[in-house]
């Protein structure tokens, strides 16, 4: 289980991890459609825009610019409102993430764990010959929504459950974190979007090139 965390997640978190969600929901969504189940893709894509379209009240608001106590204040509300939102809807994705990644891995017919990056997934005997050779699948899609990308596994929503780490985990610590009593505080990773937000942008990419690596998650994290 997730230790349990001493100070609450700035909004800046929040953020960052609803984004990982949005993309990973958009993934899911493709997934429903591709399988007849037009219903399904329909709510997870209404889910990932809503927390995009809550997490933006705030982000566009600091793009305006906030020079004035006055204007930090309002921030500060639209902050708080938005985490709120998010909050409630981690709830209900906590309870449903073990039955998404389960119809998923159903979809594909390959258990969440039998997915790798590694090159290497086969097991070998003592001679070096393979004993067991594990499904891959061809559309790294996959490998990225259980594991996350590559260099940022806890990003992924693996079998959907708080125990096994990854998104689930992730979302878990951040409400944990909402029930101490304590002020928000900033996180590197949080610096980053709140520098984003500055400028008008985000890009991955571009920071991981830059030499940020965006694989920070609240102390305390799985």
């Amino acid at each position: 289980m997730a230790e349990k965390l001493n100070k609450k997640a700035p909004f800046n978190d929040w953020w960052y991890w609803s984004e990982c969600l949005v993309k990973r929901f958009r993934t899911i969504e493709e997934l429903y459609k591709e399988n007849g189940e037009p219903d399904r893709a329909r709510q997870i894509g209404e889910i990932a825009q809503k927390l995009k379209d809550t997490c933006m009240v705030p982000v566009e608001a600091i793009r305006k610019g906030h020079k004035t106590d006055e204007e930090k204040a309002a921030i500060s509300v639209l902050e708080e409102k938005a985490i709120f939102i998010c909050a409630e809807m981690f709830r209900d994705i906590l309870h449903n993430f073990p039955f998404i990644s389960s119809t998923v891995q159903n979809f594909i017919g390959v258990k969440w764990d039998e997915l790798t990056w590694d090159e290497n997934t086969n097991e070998l005997d003592e001679f070096g010959t393979v004993v067991k050779k594990k499904k891959r699948s061809g559309d790294t899609r996959f490998i990225e929504l259980f594991w996350g990308p590559k260099a940022r596994n806890d990003e992924g929503i693996r079998s959907g459950r708080v125990q096994d780490g990854g998104l689930p985990g992730i979302l878990f610590n951040l409400m944990l974190a909402e029930k101490s009593t304590s002020n928000r505080a900033p996180t590197q990773f949080g610096q980053f979007m709140q520098s984003a937000a500055n400028q008008q942008f985000i890009n991955v990419n571009k920071a991981e090139k830059a030499g940020v690596v965006m694989n920070f998650k609240p102390p305390g994290g799985f």
